[in-house]
């Protein structure tokens, strides 16, 4: 019997499903993004789409939509997510928490700044560490999807710094090679520093080489302009796919667990700490009911706060629910989601439905493991002290990482742990 047919009993209570069922919901919601992109847009004008897309300097913020349109946006974003999935099939990975996590994250964040021609180098380059070390590159690929945070490295030198084509070319691929070749050693020493209280580790890691990487920029006197190119038009085509995805993944899910809700119960028992797998806990069918959960949560927060549905707010809400695989669940998540709500109302920004704070808010919630170890009112405080430093940290990388959330929520992990458990441990003493 192959692995990708082979099914283990991790509990007896357990409804079990296959590898082959688990590729089959991947490789749905890959070719859903690819059928919406090839007909949200006449096709002349989703290739004209795909190649602004793909000479686009692409750092924080680019809405492929706008820079794009409807089509060229979901097309980019179905092909990534198509090309991850088949690239974990071929070297046989299990479908896991992480690897759901990483595939939903590749396809928001393709919305915004990740495409082919600045994703490909990094992974070439986290496949040439796995051959430095001898090991098989399928104990990296998760890492090689998440990596995609620092594409935009690739492109800006590419096509944004005046550089001939192939000059640009050929230091942008080997730039993001060596990003690749970076990224595992570093993530993993990285990951002892906020002890796995940010969902975000990649996140973390790249927004440090994205900052020495812009220093040394700057230090040849690259300045690295800001932009904001936000798509308006379309709230309410985005919102429906939202909405009829989220149902879709929620009756997946009622289908697989047959029509039960037993498995959510484990999963809410969880404080979401790095390394927490939902499907190993409790398998594929409440682990898609959880993500369907928090994805309807998300989208009518959005709706609730009168915001509107573009690029960057599709792409956030695919990544939470990606990570409602591997950490995020309703019970930890919504104290950090107040935290921020709360303290944008007393900010100068104080508009809770600009783009820049509905993402805050959303990216926020990878602080979700503070809120589920130590309690919900940390995890409020989390996610104002989120808040004010995810404002000021896309300056030391200048728009290169485009998980700027992530970077600032490992700072925020980084702060609060020491001092919660000192405070936990004096506290426990006292009540001796």
């Amino acid at each position: 019997m192959s692995q990708a047919n082979t099914v283990i009993l991790i509990h007896p209570e357990k409804k079990v499903v296959s590898q082959k069922q688990k590729y089959l919901f991947l490789l749905s919601f890959s070719l859903a993004l690819i059928f919406t992109g090839l007909f949200a847009s006449p096709l002349s004008e989703t290739w004209a789409g795909m190649q602004r897309i793909l000479l686009s300097p692409s750092h924080l913020i680019t809405d492929y939509i706008q820079l794009g349109n409807l089509g060229s946006a979901f097309l980019n974003s179905g092909l990534l997510t198509l090309f991850s999935v088949l690239m974990a099939r071929l070297n046989k990975i299990q479908v896991t928490g992480p690897m759901v996590a990483a595939f939903l994250t590749v396809a928001g964040f393709s919305f915004f700044g990740k495409n082919f021609y600045n994703s490909i180098p990094i992974v070439i380059g986290v496949y040439c560490y796995s051959r430095i070390m001898k090991k098989p590159f399928a104990q990296y690929i998760f890492i090689s999807l998440l990596g995609g945070a620092l594409s935009p490295v690739v492109s800006y030198i590419t096509f944004g710094m005046n550089l001939s084509y192939i000059t640009g070319i050929s230091i942008g691929c080997s730039t993001g090679i060596l990003i690749g070749i970076l990224l595992p050693p570093l993530a993993t020493h990285f990951l002892t520093l906020h002890q796995g209280f940010t969902l975000s580790n990649i996140g973390f890691t790249s927004g440090i080489v994205a900052m020495v990487l812009t220093s040394v920029l700057r230090l040849f006197n690259y300045e690295i302009i800001n932009q904001t190119i936000i798509s308006e038009d379309y709230h309410l085509f985005l919102g429906i796919f939202l909405f009829c995805l989220f149902m879709a993944m929620l009756i997946w899910g009622f289908i697989l667990n047959h029509g039960q809700l037993r498995g959510l119960k484990q999963i809410y028992q969880t404080s979401g700490k790095l390394v927490t797998d939902f499907i190993a806990i409790a398998e594929m069918g409440p682990t898609l009911i959880n993500m369907a959960l928090m994805g309807l949560l998300l989208s009518s927060y959005v709706l609730l706060i009168k915001g509107s549905f573009n690029g960057p707010v599709v792409g956030a809400i695919l990544s939470v629910v990606g990570f409602s695989a591997f950490g995020n669940h309703l019970k930890n998540s919504l104290p950090v989601l107040l935290g921020v709500t709360l303290i944008v109302q007393f900010t100068p920004l104080h508009d809770l439905s600009q783009v820049t704070a509905i993402t805050t808010a959303i990216f926020g919630i990878s602080l979700a493991p503070i809120s589920g170890y130590y309690g919900m009112i940390y995890g409020v405080l989390a996610g104002i002290f989120h808040m004010a430093l995810v404002t000021n940290v896309g300056l030391l990388h200048g728009g290169l990482n485009l998980y700027n959330n992530g970077f600032a929520s490992g700072f925020v992990a980084a702060f609060m742990v020491p001092l919660l458990d000192n405070f936990t441990h004096i506290k426990k003493k006292k009540n001796k």
